[in-house]
C-alpha cells in the first residue's frame, strides 16, 4: 500500500534555521532535478520565491535557491546552495544584469553563489556532469559571452586550487550563455534546464530522499561553514568598485570639456597644469579612499587592476586631447604666417629674404611659447618632436609661398592695376568697366585655398575657393555666424577723363 502525495508549488523546503521540511516522497527525480538560484533584490522572469530552498514544480521536480549577495551569506544559504549543486542535473543562475557581465564577475554576488555551487561539487567528489545555464537580463554580444565563460573556468579553477585534487571544468559542467528579457525567453530557458537534467540524470530515487542524503553530506563536510568571504572583504570590494565609478565619472566630466573646446579648432589655455592636477586629484584620491583595501590580500589585486584601469583612461584622454590642440596650433599658426607673408609681398626684392626670415622667427615663436602651455611632461608628452616638425613645416612654407595661388592673384592684381592706365594724360573719354568677383567658402578650416581670374579689355572676373567656413577666427569675423557659402560682389566702374 503507498500513498502519494502532492504539494503546491512554492513549498518551503529549508526554514531558516538550516532544517529540511521533506513533505514530498512522491516526487521522482528519474527525469533529473532542475535549480534556479534567485539573486535577491533582482526582478526575475524564472522565480518569484524568496525562500532558501523552496520547490517550484514537480515533473520534472525544480527547486528555487536564494543567491549569495556582497553585503554577507549564512551558513543556512550555503548549505542550501551546496545541495543544490549535489542533487540537480542542471543549474540556471538567474539575476545576470548586463552591468554584472560589464563590471565582470570575479568580485560580483553571482561570482559568491557560484564558489558555493563549485566548492559543494568539489569538496563531495560528485562525478556526474552538470549544465550550468547563465541567464542574462539584456542583450550579449559574441565576445562578451566568451570573456564570462572565461571568467566563470577561472573562478571553477580557482576554487579548485582549495583541494588537493586536480579538478578540470569541462569534466564537471557544460555551459550555456541565454539571454532572458521576456517571459517566453524565460520558459525556452527552463525548457532547455529540463532537457539538461534529464540528460544528467542520476540514479532514480525520490526527491526527498536526495535532498536529504546530499544535505547530510554538506552537514558532515563542513564546507557550508566556510564563508564565501569575510565580511569586510566583501565590503572592501564594493568600496573600491564604488571609488571607481565615483573618479571615472570626475575625470570624464573634465575631459569632455576640454574635447568641447577643442573640436571647435581651439585649444586649452592651461593645459599643462589643468592635466597634471587632474590626474594627481583623481589618482590620489582613489589611493586615500582605497587604502584600506590594499591591506586585505583579496582584494588588493582587484584594487590594483581599477587603479590601473583609472589611470589608463586618464593618460588615454590626456594624450588623446594634447594631440588633437598640437593640430589646431600648427593650422593656425600657418594660417597667421601665410597672412604675414601675403603683407610683405610689396616689399622690395632686397628686402624680402630677411622680412620672410622675421616672419619665420615669429611664428616659431609663437607656437613655442604656445606649447609651453600645452606639454604634460610626466607622460611624455612634452613641445620638442612638435616644435621640430613645426619648423619644417613654417620651412616648407615660406619657401613655396611665393608660388601659392594666393600670391599669384595679389601680384596679378597689382600689375593689372599698372597696365589698365592706357591713356594718355589730356585725352578726353568715358570708359565703362566690370569686374566680378566671386567666393566660395564651403565647409572646413582652411586647408584649401585657390583664385583663378581673367580679363577681357576693361572687365574682369575673379574667383576664390576657401574651406574656412568653420575656422572660428572666420566665424568671429562674420559677428559669430557661419559665412556665406557663395558670396558675388559686382563693381561697375566709369572711367572719365578730361
Amino acid at each position: 500500500l503507498s500513498f502519494a502525495v502532492s504539494v503546491d508549488a512554492g513549498s518551503q523546503l529549508m526554514d531558516s534555521a538550516g532544517g529540511l521540511r521533506l513533505n514530498i516522497p512522491s516526487i521522482s527525480t528519474g527525469e533529473g532535478v532542475v535549480s534556479v538560484i534567485s539573486s535577491p533584490g533582482t526582478s526575475s522572469f524564472l522565480s518569484t520565491s524568496d525562500d532558501v530552498l523552496s520547490l517550484d514544480s514537480e515533473s520534472p521536480p525544480s527547486l528555487i535557491c536564494r543567491g549569495a549577495t556582497l553585503s554577507g551569506t549564512s551558513s543556512v544559504e550555503r548549505s542550501a546552495l551546496a545541495t543544490c549543486s549535489v542533487v540537480s542535473g542542471a543549474i540556471v543562475v538567474d539575476g545576470i544584469t548586463e552591468g554584472d557581465v560589464e563590471a565582470g564577475w570575479r568580485n560580483s554576488r553571482h561570482a559568491r553563489t557560484l564558489t558555493a555551487l563549485f566548492r559543494a561539487r568539489i569538496a563531495l567528489e560528485s562525478d556526474a556532469k552538470q549544465t550550468l545555464i547563465l541567464c542574462i537580463k539584456g542583450e550579449i554580444e559574441k565576445s562578451a559571452e566568451s570573456g564570462l565563460r572565461s571568467e566563470v573556468k577561472a573562478l571553477f579553477d580557482a576554487t579548485a586550487a582549495e583541494s588537493e585534487g586536480k579538478a578540470s571544468f569541462s569534466d564537471y559542467y557544460d555551459v550555456k550563455v541565454l539571454s532572458v528579457t521576456d517571459g517566453s525567453e524565460a520558459e525556452e530557458a527552463m525548457q532547455l534546464a529540463r532537457e539538461a537534467a534529464a540528460e544528467n540524470a542520476g540514479s532514480e530515487t525520490t526527491l526527498a530522499a536526495a535532498l536529504e542524503q546530499a544535505n547530510e553530506r554538506v552537514r558532515a563536510s563542513g564546507i557550508a561553514s566556510v564563508a564565501l568571504d569575510p565580511p569586510h572583504v566583501a565590503q572592501a570590494f564594493v568600496a573600491v568598485g564604488n571609488a571607481y565609478s565615483k573618479y571615472a565619472r570626475t575625470a570624464r566630466a573634465k575631459i569632455v570639456s576640454w574635447k568641447n573646446r577643442v573640436a571647435r579648432g581651439l585649444w586649452v589655455e592651461g593645459f599643462s597644469n589643468d592635466a597634471e592636477t587632474l590626474r594627481k586629484r583623481v589618482l590620489g584620491s582613489f589611493d586615500s579612499e582605497t587604502l584600506a583595501a590594499a591591506g586585505l590580500p583579496l582584494v588588493a589585486p582587484y584594487r590594483l587592476e581599477m587603479r590601473s584601469q583609472l589611470a589608463s583612461l586618464l593618460d588615454s584622454s590626456i594624450r588623446e586631447v594634447f594631440a588633437s590642440q598640437v593640430t589646431n596650433l600648427e593650422k593656425s599658426t600657418i594660417k597667421k604666417l601665410r597672412a604675414q607673408l601675403l603683407k610683405k609681398l610689396d616689399v622690395p626684392p632686397e628686402d624680402a629674404p630677411s622680412e620672410n626670415a622675421a616672419a619665420l622667427r615669429a611664428a616659431s615663436f609663437s607656437f613655442d611659447s604656445t606649447m609651453n602651455d600645452l606639454e604634460v611632461p610626466s607622460l611624455g608628452l612634452t613641445k620638442a618632436k612638435a616644435c621640430r616638425e613645426m619648423e619644417s613645416k613654417l620651412t616648407d612654407e615660406v619657401m613655396s609661398f611665393a608660388d601659392s595661388p594666393i600670391a599669384q592673384i595679389k601680384r596679378m592684381k597689382k600689375v593689372t592695376k599698372v597696365t589698365s592706365k592706357e591713356k594718355k594724360p589730356g585725352q578726353r573719354s568715358i570708359d565703362f568697366g566690370l569686374d566680378l568677383v566671386a567666393m566660395l567658402r564651403p565647409d572646413g578650416f582652411g586647408s584649401l585655398q585657390g583664385f583663378a581670374g581673367y580679363q577681357l579689355g576693361g572687365n574682369s572676373v575673379t574667383f576664390g575657393i576657401h574651406n574656412d567656413a568653420d575656422d572660428p577666427q572666420t566665424i568671429a569675423q562674420f559677428g559669430g555666424v557661419r559665412p556665406p557659402l557663395l558670396r558675388v560682389q559686382p563693381k561697375l566702374r566709369v572711367d572719365v577723363e578730361m
